[in-house]
């Protein structure tokens, strides 16, 4: 988990519909699943992003929210949290 950034598994081409539905096949072989497992959360989650580049190409990225370098999604949810809890309060 020290790595700065973790790509894992393939992400084919974009495939758009008539309907509107957009969507990227995800591929992932055995030993990429194994490898994903380090990267599983105290809850058990494996957090994976879809990027979708602006020239349509996609990748995917695992990340932890609450590793040392996921402190912008911890500090997101300390804000939201202190908003919800002032909002309870009725004075």
């Amino acid at each position: 988990m020290d790595k700065k950034d973790v790509y894992i598994g393939y992400v084919g081409e974009k495939k758009a519909y008539e309907s509107g539905v957009v969507k990227y096949p995800l591929s992932f072989k055995i030993d990429q699943i194994d490898e994903l497992k380090k990267y599983q959360t105290a809850n058990g989650n494996i957090n994976i992003d879809l990027v979708i580049k602006k020239d349509g190409g996609a990748f995917m990225s695992v990340f932890n929210p609450r590793a040392a370098s996921g402190d912008k999604y911890a500090a997101s949810r300390a804000g939201n949290s202190a908003a919800a809890t002032s909002e309870d309060v009725p004075f």
